[in-house]
Formats: structure tokens, C-alpha cells, sequence
């Protein structure tokens, strides 16, 4: 069987972190996956949660992909490409033998559409909150040379660029279902991928049927289920009685009785992730980065890790996990209050609005769901929380479910946020560029929930993106680290490991 028969994409804000296929599944099965909470949409172009894009990821396909087991990219709708010398010009040939499951053909009138509605501001079917329009920005033509090939053409040299069209984001939709559906079609998903969408109840289940047309042969499961269990332990008794055949992200002190239990199994793999703290800049204190530097030193991050993550996961020194390419050693921001109490000293932090009045407390934002990169966030919120009020910063925890957190963040309304960031394509480009470049510093579709703008640090990101040399982007990559972790806009907090549970007649599972 391909390796589509069942792919099932663990992502975040945004992106792919892990992947499991089913070699053994009974023909005709139904295969039952718990999760925390629901998508908020099907539309690739608009979500940015784990949710919404692990179940797109079994809808849509795009015209390249990362081959298992690696992130080199091989191909998907397109079978080859080419690209001119100096980077800017793509030539892509698609397969000619691919339907929507609407019966509709994938050719080079649907590609376009589908890039040119996120990048295009004038396309008619572009709305204001696909958070991943800088991405494609940079592609200045888009055109048909006959029905099955497109032509794009890039402002510059752009390294990531293949990467990014691997990304769920990029995935190709149906032109004629955004048509008929409009504002509708995150309720009403049409691909080429996999599974055909089948019925969503808002808030419990989605339910999808294996495309028997998939251009790489059709899944030998029937369906494919993903349910909504929200408690942790909930989805682990679930598990245990046989209600659902997967669980996503247990709670860390429940994995060593999966490990014991004889009818179930852990599968679990190093992430390409970072869960952390952002600071809004455009708040004060936070513009003074003296005032963030001592929140870096107040945080303590050894229980996070020992007790939150179980031991799972690595502690962060920047947003780069040591599996990547560009990753360096920083410096250790390391848990001094007294230090930070002198750096807010220095800073006249805080500043009451009259004498003898308290600081008015600040707002911390966290998600209620359970993330890949996090396994507890409000157990995080409650010690960053403590840490942060033994230095002298009142702290105001304010818990919302993921599409609320989502919203609140990306319009810049927090004072801090505890986030995370799982790596769509491996570049370090996704991370870097992604969370604290002034492109993504936009209210209503912000990444960089810091709203960190430094232009020194704009440009060697750009440089960075136009040089294909390895080593070059090495050098650069190392001194944008060095920029972020000497302005302090975040506090990394740990690299997670990825884990899934599943019962043991579920055969095949692999994390990616």
C-alpha cells in the first residue's frame, strides 16, 4: 500500500510536525483518532491549529511533499519542475491524472487559483485572515503554459521557496467548491488528497471516506474519524476500552501506564518544535528590553520541563530545535531573580499611575487545549505566572480555548502569551522569519506574536532567503539568533518530544 493510505499531519500554528501511516489496516476499517479539541476550519488557507491542519492534510495534497522520513522534497501533484539559473523562474508539470472529489480535473487553471486567492489582495475570493499570505508573496506571475504546467515566477531568489510548497498552506482546492460555497468552504472542503471530506459535527467529529480515485491508489481503510475527547484522561480510557484506535497528546504522567498496558503503544520521536513566552513590544514594559531580558532571568525552567513535559523534552534557548541544520549554542538566559529584579530596578519597572497605587497587573494569555509543543499549558501559565510575581510583575492568567487564544494574539491584545511553533518544512526560514521578522508583525493575521520589528534583523533574514549556499545561510541564520536572543522579545521555554499512543492492533504507525 502508498504511504497515503493513511497520513495523518500533527501540526500547530501553522505547520507539520509529525506523521503516522497504517501499512496493515484492515481493508474496509474505520480507523477512530482522539484529540483535544476540534478543527476551527478545513480551509488550508486560513487555519493555522494542529486540528484544523492535520485534517486537511487528509484532504488536500500539494504539489510537492517531504518523502517519508526525511524533508527532502519529492514529488506530489507535480511530477517534475524546473528552475532557471539565477532562482526566480519555476516550471512546474503536473500529473494528468488527478480529479477533485467533486469529479472536477486538477490542472493549471486550479493551481493558480488556489495560490493566486491567498497572495492576490484583488483576487475575488482573497479574505484579509489567510495568515499565510507573506509566504507567498514573493511570487510576482503566476501562468498557464497549457493545461497541465504553470509557470511562476519569484521577485528573487528565494531559498525556502520549495519548502513552503510543501506546506499545508499550499495545498490545491477545488475552484469550482470555493465558488459555490464562498465564506462556506472551511465548512465544505474539496482536494485531491486521500479522503473526501464526509460530515462535520461542529464541535465532536469529523468523518472522512477514502477517495478511491487518489491518484497514488486508494487507502485500505474505509474511514477515517477524528474525534474530539478533550480530557486527557478521558482519551486515554477511550483508548484503553477501544472507543477510539489513536490518542493525541496524553497527559506526560499517563504515558508509563500506556507503556505497561499490553494491548497499547507509544510511538515517539524528537520535535521540530518550541513552546515560549512572547512579550508584546508594542506594550509597555515591554518595549524596554531591559524589562524583557529579566523576565528571561525569572523564568524557571527546569520544573517546566521536569514536571510539565515529564522529562519529554529538551529546555530552549532560542527557537531552534538542536536538530536543525542552523542551530547554534546561545547563551543561557539562567534563572536569576535577583537579577531581574535588578534589571526591572533599572528599568523603574513598575510604574504606579499614582502614588502608593500597585501596578495594574498584566494580562497573560494561554490556550486551554493541550498542544504537540505543550502538553499542559495552563499547568505552564500558573508556574510563569508564580515566577513572574516573586520578581515584582503582577500577572493576570487569562485562559482561552485555541481559536479564541488565536484570535486575541494574532490582533496583538496580550501583554504576554504562551504559544508554540511546530516547523512546517524543516527551513530554519519557517521558524526564524516566521515568528520575529516585521512581515509577521501584522494585527489580525500576526505570526510574530511579539511584534518584534528590528530592521537589522529584517535584512539578514532576506539575505538568508536569497542565497542557496548552505553555508551561507548557516552564517546568516546564526547571527539572526544572536539578534533575537540579544533582544529578548520571547523566552523559549522547551523543544518537545512528539508522542502518540495507539492500540496495538493499529499496526504501521510511524512518527515523521
Amino acid at each position: 500500500m502508498t504511504r497515503t493510505a493513511l497520513h495523518l499531519s500533527i501540526l500547530t500554528l501553522t505547520l507539520l510536525a509529525a506523521a503516522c501511516t497504517s501499512s496493515t489496516a484492515p481493508v474496509g476499517a474505520t480507523l477512530l483518532v482522539g484529540r483535544p479539541t476540534d478543527a476551527i476550519g478545513l480551509d488550508p488557507a486560513r487555519v493555522t491549529d494542529a486540528e484544523s491542519a492535520e485534517t486537511c492534510e487528509q484532504i488536500y495534497d500539494h504539489l510537492v511533499r517531504s518523502a517519508p522520513g526525511s524533508l527532502e522534497i519529492e514529488p506530489a501533484l507535480a511530477e517534475r519542475w524546473t528552475v532557471s539559473e539565477d532562482g526566480t523562474e519555476w516550471i512546474f508539470h503536473l500529473r494528468k491524472d488527478v480529479l477533485f472529489h467533486d469529479g472536477t480535473r486538477c490542472d493549471a487553471d486550479a493551481v493558480i487559483f488556489s495560490l493566486d486567492r491567498q497572495r492576490d489582495p484583488r483576487h475575488p475570493y482573497h479574505r484579509q485572515d489567510f495568515p499565510y499570505e507573506p509566504m507567498l508573496r514573493n511570487i510576482v506571475l503566476l501562468e498557464k503554459q497549457g493545461d497541465f504546467t504553470v509557470r511562476m515566477v519569484i521577485e528573487r531568489a528565494y531559498a525556502p521557496f520549495l519548502a513552503n510548497l510543501s506546506m499545508s498552506a499550499a495545498s490545491i482546492v477545488s475552484p469550482a467548491a470555493v465558488k459555490l460555497w464562498g465564506d462556506d468552504f472551511p465548512f465544505h472542503p474539496v482536494g485531491t488528497g486521500p479522503f473526501r471530506f464526509v460530515e462535520w459535527s461542529r464541535g465532536e467529529r469529523i468523518t472522512l471516506a477514502k477517495n478511491p480515485r487518489y491518484f497514488e491508489g486508494p487507502p485500505r481503510i474505509a474511514n477515517l474519524v477524528f474525534v474530539a475527547v478533550r480530557d486527557p484522561r478521558q482519551r486515554l480510557v477511550a483508548l484503553e476500552g477501544g472507543s477510539i484506535d489513536v490518542a493525541e497528546r496524553l497527559a506526560p504522567e499517563d504515558l508509563q501506564f500506556v507503556t505497561l498496558h499490553p494491548e497499547l503503544k507509544i510511538e515517539r520521536a524528537a520535535g521540530n518544535n518550541v513552546s515560549y513566552i512572547a512579550m508584546n513590544t508594542e506594550h509597555p514594559p515591554f518595549d524596554d528590553p531591559r524589562v524583557r531580558i529579566a523576565v528571561n532571568h525569572a523564568i524557571n525552567k527546569t520544573p517546566i520541563v521536569k514536571l510539565v513535559f515529564q522529562g519529554m523534552a529538551l529546555p530552549a534557548r532560542g527557537a531552534l530545535a538542536p536538530s536543525s541544520w542552523a542551530y547554534i549554542a546561545l547563551p543561557e538566559y539562567r534563572y536569576d531573580p535577583a537579577l531581574a529584579r535588578k534589571l526591572l530596578g533599572e528599568a523603574h519597572y513598575p510604574r504606579p499611575t499614582a502614588p502608593g497605587a500597585a501596578a495594574i497587573p498584566l494580562k497573560l494569555y494561554v490556550m486551554s487545549t493541550p498542544r504537540p509543543y505543550l502538553p499542559a499549558p495552563e499547568q505552564v501559565a500558573r508556574i510563569v505566572a508564580r515566577n513572574l510575581r516573586d520578581v515584582g510583575i503582577p500577572v493576570e492568567v487569562v485562559v482561552n480555548p485555541m481559536a479564541a487564544h488565536l484570535r486575541t494574539i494574532e490582533n496583538g491584545e496580550h501583554d504576554l502569551c504562551i504559544v508554540g511553533w511546530s516547523g512546517d518544512n524543516g527551513d530554519p526560514d519557517n521558524f526564524l522569519y516566521g515568528l520575529f521578522d516585521s512581515d509577521n508583525a501584522v494585527r489580525g493575521h500576526a505570526r510574530n506574536f511579539s511584534f518584534f520589528r528590528d530592521a537589522q534583523l529584517h535584512g539578514v533574514l532576506r539575505w538568508a532567503q536569497e542565497t542557496q549556499d548552505r553555508a551561507q545561510r548557516i552564517a546568516h541564520y546564526a547571527k539572526a539568533q544572536r539578534i533575537i536572543a540579544d533582544s529578548a522579545p520571547f523566552v523559549p521555554l522547551a523543544h518537545a518530544e512528539i508522542l502518540i499512543a495507539h492500540r496495538r492492533d493499529v499496526a504501521g504507525l510511524r512518527l515523521d
